[in-house]
């Protein structure tokens, strides 16, 4: 028997940085089932959409540094807050009190970086877990 799923409860926030590329999509996940006719049967698996965001960090060396260290300690699942600015009206909360814009996330993608002199570039994904 399986047991209960737990709730994440995220305790930091991403750091605050300058995003390069964002983008912010909504997924309506669906249960297909294909029948030998040739038509299926689609039903809904989530009453709301789930959240997934794609971003590119363009970075200083001090930024990156941190930013790479906080990657490194929730790269297996441990869920974070990330604040999508344009829903907080500009508003960042380092403390995570602040709920406009704020969602609980996970890494879900691996570490891609480009690195340069003055400023790197890393790319990632998060998905939405609460």
């Amino acid at each position: 028997m399986p047991s209960n799923i737990i709730a994440a409860a995220p305790t930091e926030v991403m750091p605050y940085g300058l995003l390069k590329a964002f983008t912010h999509e909504y997924r309506w996940e669906i249960l297909k089932n294909d029948l030998p006719d040739g038509s299926a049967v689609r039903a809904p698996q989530v009453l709301v959409p789930r959240s997934f965001f794609q971003i590119t960090r363009a970075m200083t060396a001090i930024q990156w540094a941190t930013l790479r260290v906080f990657y490194q300690d929730h790269k297996y699942g441990a869920p974070f807050w990330f604040y999508d600015l344009k829903e907080s009206n500009g508003a960042f909360d380092p403390t995570g009190s602040a709920s406009a814009g704020r969602y609980t996330v996970v890494f879900d993608s691996s570490w891609s970086e480009n690195l340069a002199i003055g400023r790197s570039q890393s790319s990632f994904a998060l998905r939405e877990v609460a």
